[in-house]
């Protein structure tokens, strides 16, 4: 009795012994939800512009990331999101709007738009970049050197680019995002 005991005993910690040792098939990675990104190297989140930009920041090393709105020289409706890392450099992402636009008044709002379409059209014929919105840095004013910049085109745009910086944050997968283009 005593031997077949052990050996049910041996049988059990062999058994158990060798499907502890069976390599584990990895899980597929999650496909990200956003239309606008893909998975990319785990250790990096980056974005792509339509204006020819790029970005790319290592995930360990956002210390903090925030979405914010606020006017600018009372003259534009700004929304931002702000990444800062380890290092001096603070990345900004912004759409904006000049003040204005939501109002009551339709013939204001008939002015602007109509501005604003003839100075597209105008730089869309000097060359096919132009038309984007592009980053205006007045330094010292408005930023430092420590600062790098990205207008995106649209406010959907923006918090594409928020909800994939947010997703490879808080499930520590890389992405990459890209602007769609217009």
């Amino acid at each position: 009795m005593k031997a077949i005991l052990a050996a049910f005993f041996l049988l059990f910690a062999v058994t158990t012994l060798s499907a502890q040792n069976q390599p584990q098939t990895p899980q597929q990675p999650q496909q990200p939800t956003n239309p606008n990104e893909t998975d990319s190297n785990p250790r990096f989140w980056q974005a792509t512009f339509a204006n020819g930009g790029h970005y790319l920041v290592k995930l360990d090393r956002i210390s903090f990331a925030s979405k914010h709105e606020y006017v600018g020289n009372g003259a534009a409706r700004v929304v931002e999101v702000t990444i800062g890392s380890d290092t001096s450099v603070v990345a900004r992402f912004y759409w904006l709007e000049p003040l204005g636009k939501d109002t009551p008044i339709a013939a204001g709002n008939i002015v602007i738009s109509r501005a604003e379409q003839i100075q597209k059209d105008v730089a869309n014929r000097v060359s096919p970049s132009l038309g984007k919105i592009q980053v205006i840095k007045d330094y010292p004013t408005t930023t430092h050197t420590h600062t790098v910049e990205y207008a995106l085109q649209t406010p959907d745009a923006l918090n594409s680019l928020y909800s994939s910086l947010m997703a490879a944050i808080n499930t520590g997968r890389g992405r990459t995002w890209k602007e769609p283009s217009n």
